[in-house]
């Protein structure tokens, strides 16, 4: 008896080893995207960078003057699955490869701007005037537009980088509360040059985006090229924290109401995600009779309420036909979510803490 019992707990703690191993959680509770997707959720994160490039790590061609070490502007984006902000293997955009270049955003602001169903916020994060240093920012993400991506750009170099394409921030099901994620050089295959001040001379035909490793590029006069070592050191690390999470059940516009805050110097870009029209009476029942209640399509979101910080939204709809007896009574005909950015505000601390 005792050793088909002990035979038993063996084999249930190996069935509990596999499942764990397979990332299941046990009791047949399987999470998936689709939790953060459902929940409602408008979530508020901290973005930081911090940047470790010094002579100990990277002695090679360690530029010492004209101009020093020293990281552009970070721009980066929270946006759906569908939106791309460069990936590897693949040609750069024409924005990506002008930011790489020369750290100038522009036409990537007016790349962005023809994309906006993709995306739901945009940080910046300030310039890091050393090769060691650190900056931080803000944003929103939502359960439709829950990746984020970013770059910045190397200085001096061709046309170097680092950053993050299509970062998920919901795994499993759940909203991440904290991630550290090591950040490499990357080539935006835009440039020939192999040396951080080397002139930019443009590579034609364009090349990829390629991570720059300890051995690629395969030159000994690249800056990064180190054969004595398998792995590169990370160049750089970018934390994101999650601050709160602004469920519709919180009553949170009494208190944003009690904040000071300065007003943004632009409009937050208007919302325009609309769902597909309902032709239901909004029981989920599309067959109606003639004693139901009945109503129009939902109207388009109305914009923010809020240009800086956390607002709200509303959606309308219509009575067509009222309910007579024994039918179905009518359904909501308003419906409000969250909304927001953290792009711009001033004062971020001051605003965001209750």
């Amino acid at each position: 008896m005792h050793t088909k019992l002990v035979l038993l707990l063996s084999m249930v703690a190996i069935t509990v080893h596999r499942a764990m191993a397979a990332g299941n959680p046990i009791g047949g509770a399987v999470f998936s995207e689709e939790s953060c997707r459902k929940s409602g959720v408008l979530v508020f994160y901290r973005i930081k960078l911090v940047t470790s490039w010094s002579k100990k790590l990277f002695p090679k061609h360690y530029p010492e003057f004209r101009p020093p070490p020293q990281w552009s502007m970070t721009f980066g984006q929270t946006h759906n699955d569908s939106f791309q902000l460069f990936q590897l293997k693949h040609p750069a955009s024409v924005p990506v490869a002008t930011f790489a270049e020369t750290g100038q955003v522009a036409a990537m602001e007016e790349s962005l701007a023809a994309q906006q169903d993709l995306l739901l916020d945009e940080f910046r994060l300030p310039k890091i005037r050393k090769g060691k240093g650190e900056s931080e920012a803000t944003f929103f993400v939502d359960g439709t537009h829950s990746s984020v991506s970013f770059m910045t750009k190397i200085i001096p170099s061709p046309d170097w980088f680092i950053g993050l394409n299509s970062f998920n921030l919901c795994s499993r099901g759940r909203w991440l509360e904290k991630v550290t994620t090591p950040l490499h050089p990357l080539d935006a295959g835009t440039s020939s040059g192999l040396t951080f001040t080397s002139p930019k001379w443009p590579t034609n035909p364009r090349g990829l985006v390629e991570r720059i490793t300890a051995r690629y590029p395969l030159h000994f006069a690249s800056s990064f090229f180190y054969p004595e070592i398998k792995h590169l050191p990370p160049i750089a690390h970018v934390t994101f924290t999650k601050i709160k999470e602004y469920h519709n059940a919180n009553n949170v516009h009494k208190k944003v109401k009690k904040l000071k805050y300065k007003q943004r110097t632009k409009l937050l870009r208007k919302l325009n995600q609309q769902q597909s029209p309902s032709t239901d009476n909004g029981t989920g029942n599309d067959i109606l009779s003639d004693k139901d209640c009945q109503v129009s399509a939902w109207s388009a979101w109305s914009p923010c309420s809020k240009t800086c910080g956390l607002g709200k939204r509303n959606r309308t709809r219509n009575v067509l036909q009222h309910h007579r007896l024994g039918g179905v009574e009518c359904p909501a005909l308003i419906e409000t979510e969250w909304c927001g950015s953290a792009r711009q505000c001033a004062e971020f601390d001051a605003y965001f803490r209750w």
